[in-house]
């Protein structure tokens, strides 16, 4: 009886991390340089909502941006009971040079 419950509450945890990833391509251009960030969400990913200035990261441009709730950021708003999830994005870097 003890390894049901124990094989529920682990696939009950896994079905809750439920990750996810969005990519926009801005380009089909390659791309020179990954740029790894990762942002803080609280209170269900409520706050804060805020604007990213991607050239900030790529001042030459961006070709595409992808953002990812991994499975490490979903384990951690388990952890923390969603007061606290962070969220992954990756910036893909227009190469120097390269007019947009």
């Amino acid at each position: 009886m003890h390894v049901v419950r124990l094989t529920l509450l682990v696939a009950l945890v896994a079905l809750s991390i439920g990750c996810h990833t969005m990519r926009f391509e801005v380009s089909e251009e390659p791309h020179e340089r990954v740029i790894e960030h990762r942002k803080s969400f609280w209170v269900f990913e409520l706050f804060p909502k805020r604007e990213v200035d991607v050239s900030h990261y790529c001042p030459t441009g961006v070709v595409a941006v992808e953002e990812e709730t991994t499975f490490v950021d979903g384990l951690l708003g388990v952890i923390t009971v969603g007061v606290w999830t962070p969220r992954t994005s990756w910036y893909y870097c227009r190469p120097e040079g390269v007019s947009p």
